[in-house]
């Protein structure tokens, strides 16, 4: 969120998403008004939980089977989803965070 804000980018959090009957809460909302697209920002903190990891799993094939397709596959028809994941001691490479919110959200 601190990053984004400091790209001065416009998001919504846990902003209720509903498609196919479902609703979902992505971490992050951002709406590209010029472009047409609407990005769907999920970070991924416990990816080493096995309960965690399968309902990870299944809402990013929830994503697919509603048309938001990761960024690195273009995006989807219905938005653009991005990831980002702790390292495995649970940190977060905000240097990182940061070069993937200059490309792919050009800010």
């Amino acid at each position: 969120a601190d990053k984004l804000a400091a790209r001065n980018l416009t998001y919504r959090y846990e902003h209720p998403l509903e498609l196919g009957g479902t609703t979902k809460y992505p971490d992050f909302t951002i709406e590209d008004d010029d472009a047409g697209i609407t990005y769907y920002w999920e970070h991924c903190g416990m990816l080493m939980d096995p309960a965690y990891k399968a309902r990870w799993e299944e809402k990013q094939q929830w994503y697919r089977d509603q048309g938001i397709l990761p960024h690195a596959e273009g995006g989807g028809k219905k938005g653009t989803l991005i990831v980002t994941v702790d390292d495995e001691r649970g940190g977060i490479n905000s240097a990182a965070i940061d070069q993937l919110i200059r490309e792919v959200l050009s800010a």
